[in-house]
């Protein structure tokens, strides 16, 4: 199946422009960047141009599948896209504001990519959290306990969550659409609801192993604590960040003075009338 029945319809809405990417981006081209017929074909007929296109095509691909790559491709892409339009307005385009033309588009893609991070990059598909990176004693940990189907259960750990989702940490092998019931309590308030299994991660440098889980029927009170919860985190993240850039600033002048201290010791042995 081409499209995750779980993406959103703003990454559908883009993911399928970027599947049809060569035409899209060739219409657009004629009607914004200025360029002729006769241009249009040494667009077309360019390597650069269909190398381009087949990295937008993978892209959707990953995106509208919801594919752990589909997101940093995205990305990339985005990239190309914007050097393809450079060399178009540069050496092709017959546009009297080539370079308004150019942050116009750049603009376009600012917007489509912040509307695909607001909505893929969620706790049940993406991972906000770099755990890889984080202090073990301040990341978000939360031990839940999976109950599936066939009544077996066993216990995950929670390293993101939102009020929609979280994405559970686990070595236990679970199927994309597969229904469970979870427990676990956050900040001491205890919940029980129904989540469905729709995304799982192999161990990568980029995430652990485990899955992504969109909650559902959950009751009017439960929903309104995960989302108190959810601003107490990002809150708690703040102070987290800002705890580590100080102290990152406070190690480096501590190597600074120590090493300025070197640099005045061996200058005062070489010639003590400058101590």
């Amino acid at each position: 199946m081409l499209i995750n029945p779980h993406s959103s319809r703003t990454v559908r809405i883009i993911g399928c422009v970027w599947l049809v990417f060569p035409v899209a981006y060739m219409i657009y081209a004629l009607a914004v960047l200025g360029l002729d017929t006769q241009d249009a074909v040494k667009i077309i007929l360019s390597p650069w141009f269909w190398i381009v296109s087949v990295i937008a095509i993978v892209s959707a691909i990953g995106l509208l599948q919801i594919a752990w790559y589909g997101w940093y491709l995205f990305l990339f892409s985005n990239f190309t896209v914007a050097y393809q339009t450079a060399v178009v307005l540069a050496y092709y385009s017959k546009s009297e504001f080539k370079f308004l033309t150019f942050i116009f588009t750049l603009l376009l893609q600012a917007v489509a990519i912040s509307l695909v991070a607001r909505r893929v990059r969620v706790p049940y598909f993406i991972p906000r959290i770099r755990w890889w990176e984080s202090d073990p004693r301040y990341k978000l940990s939360v031990r839940v306990q999976v109950v599936r189907p066939d009544a077996s259960t066993f216990e995950g750990e929670i390293l993101d969550f939102s009020s929609r989702g979280c994405f559970i940490k686990t070595q236990v092998y679970f199927t994309v659409e597969e229904k469970i019931d979870l427990s676990f309590s956050l900040f001491d308030y205890p919940i029980h609801c129904k989540g469905q299994v729709v995304w799982k991660a192999e161990s990568r440098v980029t995430h652990p192993k485990g899955i992504g889980v969109k909650f559902f029927q959950l009751d009017k009170d439960t929903k309104s604590y995960l989302k108190k919860a959810t601003v107490k985190t990002k809150k708690l993240t703040r102070i987290y960040n800002q705890m580590t850039r100080e102290k990152n600033w406070q190690e480096y002048l501590r190597r600074e003075n120590s090493y300025q201290g070197k640099i005045t010791d061996k200058i005062s042995r070489h010639d003590p009338s400058k101590t």
